[in-house]
């Protein structure tokens, strides 16, 4: 799906109708707007408080009706080492878990998850593909 940045809503719902578990991967060049996608899925799906990239936190939490959200950024993680004192596997059983820069965890997974890849075209355009595992 290729979506207007101003149309970000739409590639939520999108998203949304696609996703067939709790656990969300998101890859994407820097820039390519991952960030603003999950903050724009968490108000859809109801999170009221305020969405924040965690960048420099790696994990944040917001409440969605009877679930927990967990926002992670592997980004400035470098190894598996670091993802075990994460606690990372500990989050994906009951929690919609999403998780930015997956890439240094996908060869270590073993359950159902959704991929979504996000190419940025053009200042104003992005390329949204979705697969589930």
């Amino acid at each position: 799906m290729i979506y207007k940045l101003n149309e970000i809503n739409k590639a939520c719902i999108y998203l949304q109708n696609k996703i067939k578990n709790d656990i969300i991967l998101i890859c994407g060049d820097v820039g390519a707007g991952k960030t603003t996608l999950v903050k724009e899925y968490c108000k859809l799906i109801g999170v009221k408080e305020n969405v924040n990239s965690p960048t420099y936190t790696l994990i944040n939490q917001y409440k969605c009706n009877s679930k927990i959200v967990v926002h992670i950024d592997l980004y400035r993680v470098n190894n598996l080492i670091e993802i075990n004192e994460l606690g990372l596997f500990d989050y994906l059983e009951n929690n919609l878990v999403i998780i930015e820069w997956p890439e240094i965890i996908l060869n270590q997974i073993d359950f159902n998850y959704t991929l979504v890849t996000i190419k940025y075209i053009n200042k104003s355009h992005r390329k949204l593909s979705i697969s589930n595992k």
